[in-house]
């Protein structure tokens, strides 16, 4: 059961990625460089409502991957504290993703902010600051399981550079710089992969192990 929420975060990669590509493909004037991926979704966007329910999906996959997470970290008597922290921040980010889908959409560029166009701010911080806390809480727990250390130096180094990326975003943005949508998309790529690789192997962790009989069957047919 575990094992399907785990897959949830290589589902939601796909689907995220999926999704941006399919955008720009049905938008011949959109830039993958210079424009934002929320740009894809904003109100009187072309197939807004198409990729609108691809963005609403992925968050939903986002949320399954953090409760198998939090389900395993539960589980946990070492650094339980920390991988629960870190799967409730990755639960935060998917429901701050479904609100933006749902309820506070991107306005189009030139427009008077309303109180769902601030809002959609808020909620986009939320995202920030959860996937942040994500990745370093969880980095954390995994260093007090032996089976997933390895995690550790990547979730570290995602996160640094979640960090960077993501301060030269909001510098981009302020600026109108027109490498926005590419320093943009260097910051949810990065978590994007993260999701995926740690996704994949927390699932393998979670297969169930073959019925001791077959192993004994095996052997005995291995002595004949």
């Amino acid at each position: 059961m575990k094992k399907n929420f785990m897959l949830g975060g290589v589902a939601a990669a796909v689907v995220y990625i999926g999704t941006v590509i399919l955008g720009g493909l049905l938008r011949p004037d959109y830039s993958h460089v210079s424009m934002a991926i929320s740009e894809l979704v904003a109100d009187g966007a072309p197939n807004r409502l198409l990729l609108s329910s691809l963005f609403l999906l992925y968050n939903l996959l986002v949320c399954m991957f953090g409760v198998g997470l939090f389900l395993r970290a539960n589980s946990q008597v070492r650094g339980r504290a920390s991988g629960m922290v870190g799967s409730l921040a990755l639960i935060a980010v998917g429901m701050a993703g479904i609100l933006m889908e749902v309820a506070f959409p991107q306005e189009p560029g030139g427009t008077a902010i309303t109180f769902a166009g601030m809002m959609h701010f808020v909620m986009a911080g939320v995202a920030s600051l959860g996937t942040m806390v994500a990745v370093l809480m969880l980095a954390l727990w995994f260093r007090k399981l032996p089976e997933v250390k390895g995690y550790v130096a990547y979730s570290m180094i995602s996160v640094a550079i979640i960090f960077l990326s993501g301060g030269m975003t909001a510098a981009a943005m302020a600026n109108h710089s027109p490498l926005f949508g590419l320093v943009e998309r260097i910051t949810i790529f990065t978590f994007i992969l993260w999701m995926f690789v740690i996704g994949r192997g927390m699932a393998q962790l979670e297969e169930e192990p073959r019925p001791l009989h077959f192993e004994i069957a095996g052997s005995v047919s291995k002595g004949k």
